[in-house]
């Protein structure tokens, strides 16, 4: 497919070989490392590490993916919520003050860029443990610097099928949780979706992956199940993260150049590898209606309703107006170009 009428968005297909690919410098990535626990997904990582710890409460931010609260039994733990505005940034402090010793503390990287250092530091002085969703963030520099613990999605980054990826920066390990393989119908569906969304990309054959993702998506497991061997060869052995990281860049650059008057990170600081372009527009939904007319798929991160409390005005307002623009390692400058093009012209400018 040339660019004008190529697949922009949506999963990522699984790679075409498990042969060693080469780094163009090597990187000692903290997601490898043999201490984590490799699991089918993030939100499994959440349940196992509360499970571990028994804290009193889990702090989350108001503005998350909804699947991080599936990781919290609230019969068992209690689920707190602190602010994040508009501008996706937390605008008091005063919450910190209500954190007990040992309640965990979550703080996202927000697509790739890093999380509230200060935050981070006044959280862990209250004795909070800091756990870092680094699940927007797989390849970006700082991640783990100011966190116990740490969270990986390589699914995001990657074709693979599974993966999720939970990470100690502390005294804690993980060397007695007993994990079981994953639902194998479940993983079958997966990996054929995968597999689907490759052969699409390559040939152009139908959207059957899209189907499976969906169905995928809606019953995907939480609990102590293990990332499948097939994932966990493909992450160590078939990506080139070095180059990944240097596309998402480039690609960021081109349309920071074009549309940094609605992109929510007008400049991409040093060591941040991005997820997406994220936008934010009041008239979102227009755009993103022409943007899919186009053959352009930006997700929305996330729908909150009936996720966090309504009194976080500023998260919900951001929900409304914000979409991920695609700029992962498919896609070149010509695609970029195509993509803001399109939003150019809808808003006639």
């Amino acid at each position: 497919m040339n660019s004008d009428n190529k697949i922009i968005g949506g999963m990522l297909g699984l790679p075409n070989t498990v042969v060693p690919a080469k780094s163009s410098k090597p990187v000692d990535w903290m997601f490898l490392k043999d201490s984590n626990l490799f699991l089918v997904n993030a939100r499994s990582g959440i349940k196992i590490l509360i499970d571990l710890l028994e804290p009193t409460n889990v702090w989350m931010p108001s503005y998350l993916c909804p699947t991080m609260i599936e990781g919290v039994d609230q019969k068992k733990t209690n689920l707190r919520f602190y602010e994040i505005d508009y501008n996706l940034r937390i605008p008091s402090v005063n919450w910190i003050e209500q954190i007990q010793a040992g309640d965990i503390v979550a703080m996202i990287d927000y697509f790739g860029f890093p999380l509230d250092i200060n935050v981070a530091t006044l959280a862990k002085k209250r004795g909070g443990l800091v756990l870092e969703d680094a699940c927007q963030a797989l390849l970006s520099e700082y991640v783990g610097q100011h966190a116990d613990f740490v969270l990986f999605s390589p699914r995001k980054f990657t074709g693979v099928p599974d993966a999720g990826i939970l990470a100690s920066c502390c005294d804690v390990m993980f060397d007695n949780v007993e994990l079981e393989a994953v639902p194998v119908l479940w993983w079958l569906s997966r990996l054929e979706a995968t597999i689907n969304r490759r052969e699409f990309d390559q040939y152009g054959c139908e959207r059957r992956w899209y189907q499976l993702f969906q169905a995928t998506q809606a019953t995907m497991p939480c609990g102590y199940y293990a990332m499948s061997d097939l994932s966990k060869q493909l992450l160590r052995k078939s990506f080139n993260y070095s180059d990944i990281a240097q596309v998402r860049i480039e690609n960021y650059s081109v349309l920071v150049s074009k549309l940094k008057d609605i992109a929510l990170f007008p400049k991409l600081s040093e060591g941040t590898v991005p997820l997406g372009f994220p936008v934010r527009y009041s008239r979102r939904d227009l755009i993103r209606e022409k943007l899919f007319q186009e053959q352009v798929y930006p997700p929305v991160h996330w729908q909150l309703d009936q996720v966090t409390p309504e009194e976080f005005r500023g998260s919900r307002r951001l929900a409304g107006h914000i979409m991920t623009l695609p700029c992962d390692q498919r896609y070149d400058k010509a695609d970029m170009e195509r993509i803001a093009q399109i939003i150019l012209e809808e808003l006639g400018w």
